[in-house]
């Protein structure tokens, strides 16, 4: 039985602001004989948990990103050019001449289109582009790819002055690096700075991209790293650096640790300096899992090889599809063995094609990887199973907004995904989840402080975080223990950044905190039992301090 209400409304009467009420219906629903409240996007029909004054997160995610039935609807279900506005260009542009022609501005401004677009130098030299050019001004003159070089170099040395000099005003610097080797055998690695600038917006740039001479140990990549600090100026600035869990990353994080630390650089006492890739052991934990569908996924995989490099076969394949009224708009995935949700999405798209593939097989007798029943079943678990992977993966690598607030919380969403995996009594299940929850031990078996402490950050919740997910991942008789000892380096943190900033701009300027429920964050199921969590509380005091400082008062 479904109740429908009023989307705009709530319970209490009050008028929601969110315009994803536009698109949301509330409901409630029969589950194990109880009504839960719910709300059904009014396009696809799918439906998301939903508690009364919640956040609404979630719900504008589907609306601007997953919602397949409301993008067609309006007309986004082709790629359509995208021009961004001036404020977004990543070059001021200027309001162009005011009087007569600058040969040396239209120069400057042909090299930042090159470098924008990745245009290679020759361009300027194509006949149509200087014919476009004389067109609209008489006065134009043709440049070589010589002389665009040498006005790219110009451009990225001017570059590089404004990022020097701005560089000098952020007190603290973040860095994230990757390496990875091209088809040619050359390794490559790449730095990024991440910081939050005067306006305190979350702010990032690529600082570095070299190529990186063999071997790959850790003493090359910390040269490599400490090189291009220094030419930056950033090396005292430093606070921490995310690195993918590779032992030559782990001595690299070691020797710029010991680098710092001797010259009395290393902030917050190196706590927080060498941060382990979220993203990066979440792969590590699922490549574990997948091992136990190896012979499935082999067959999957090669099967969607052989049709996919023949046109032919392919179309053959959706001539069987359709005969069976299996729907043919899904297509059929490849995957790289090494990203795992590359695979998740094949076994996705293979199982919506399970019967069809039956039927094909028996048509081609060269189609000789068809899985088992039983390989079939194990796929279908391994899917499902994936789906909170999938969640957590997406949330981590999130560009748009800050992150770090939410890894405790998908850490554990993880950690009981195994959990009930391994006590779910299915052998296939168990055998699956145990090299898993031993990889999510070694790198996640304590929280770390850092992740700690982001998630106190989250105004929506603050310490039930910790209250909430610390009872599942901890024995009880440490939760408290544990809590205190977070508090305190919260503590020592909050110290430290006041006496830094109690004479600077930012320490008196007014900082505004959107409404939550306005967040354009993604929201996950647990967040809801966290809310579910501080009612429960009924206005109990949370706080286990006992004066009322700022930081407590907060």
């Amino acid at each position: 039985m479904e109740d429908i209400q009023d989307p705009g409304v709530s319970k209490a009467g009050r008028k929601r602001k969110s315009k994803v009420w536009n698109h949301f219906v509330a409901i409630e629903v029969q589950d194990k004989g109880k009504l839960v409240p719910k709300v059904e996007c009014k396009h696809c029909k799918k439906r998301y948990k939903y508690v009364d004054g919640g956040p609404t997160s979630t719900l504008l995610l589907h609306v601007e990103s997953k919602c397949a039935a409301l993008q067609k609807k309006q007309g986004k279900t082709q790629g359509m050019l995208n021009f961004e506005s001036q404020e977004s260009a990543n070059f001021e542009m200027g309001s162009g001449p005011t009087v007569g022609y600058d040969h040396a501005k239209n120069r400057e401004i042909m090299a930042k289109m090159i470098i924008a677009h990745e245009l290679p130098f020759a361009f300027v030299e194509y006949a149509w582009f200087n014919y476009l050019m004389k067109y609209n001004n008489p006065q134009f003159q043709k440049v070589s790819r010589h002389t665009i070089k040498k006005e790219c170099m110009r451009v990225f040395e001017s570059e590089r002055e404004k990022m020097k000099k701005m560089f000098k005003d952020i007190s603290k610097i973040s860095l994230t690096s990757d390496r990875w080797t091209s088809n040619t055998s050359v390794g490559y690695m790449s730095l990024t700075a991440h910081y939050v600038d005067a306006n305190w917006k979350l702010q990032k740039r690529i600082i570095s991209f070299i190529d990186l001479a063999p071997p790959h140990s850790g003493e090359v990549i910390s040269d490599g790293i400490l090189d291009c600090l220094m030419k930056w100026g950033i090396q005292d600035r430093i606070g921490t650096i995310t690195l993918d869990n590779a032992s030559s990353n782990d001595r690299a994080a070691c020797m710029l640790k010991c680098n710092f630390e001797e010259r009395e650089k290393l902030h917050f006492g190196g706590l927080f300096f060498h941060v382990r890739c979220c993203a990066h052991i979440l792969n590590l934990i699922v490549q574990d899992g997948l091992k136990v569908i190896k012979a499935c996924l082999y067959k999957i995989r090669e099967g969607v090889k052989y049709l996919r490099k023949s046109p032919a076969k392919l179309f053959q394949f959706g001539e069987v599809a359709i005969a069976h009224g299996i729907e043919t708009k899904r297509s059929l995935c490849s995957d790289v063995p090494t990203r795992w949700n590359s695979t998740h999405r094949m076994l996705k798209s293979a199982l919506h094609y399970k019967t069809t593939i039956h039927h094909y097989a028996k048509k081609d007798p060269n189609y000789e990887w068809e899985p088992s029943n039983e390989e079939w079943d194990n796929a279908r678990k391994v899917c499902k199973f994936l789906e909170v992977f999938v969640e957590a993966t997406n949330i981590f690598s999130g560009t748009t907004y800050p992150t770090a607030n939410l890894f405790l919380v998908e850490t554990y969403n993880v950690k009981k995904e195994i959990c009930e995996a391994y006590r779910s009594g299915d052998p296939f299940l168990v055998e699956m989840s145990k090299p898993m929850f031993q990889k999510f031990e070694k790198y996640w078996g304590e929280v770390g402080v850092l992740m700690a402490v982001a998630s106190i950050f989250d105004p929506r919740f603050k310490l039930a975080t910790l209250q909430y997910t610390y009872k599942e991942l901890y024995p009880a008789n440490e939760v408290a223990d544990r809590i205190k000892e977070v508090i305190n380096h919260l503590r020592a943190l909050h110290e430290k950044y006041s006496k830094e900033l109690v004479n600077s701009k930012a320490a008196t300027s007014a900082s505004r905190m959107e409404d939550a429920s306005n967040s354009t964050e993604p929201c996950s199921s647990a967040m809801s039992k966290i809310f579910d969590f501080m009612k429960e509380m009924n206005g109990e005091n949370m706080s286990l301090l006992d004066s009322k400082p700022p930081l407590d008062s907060y």
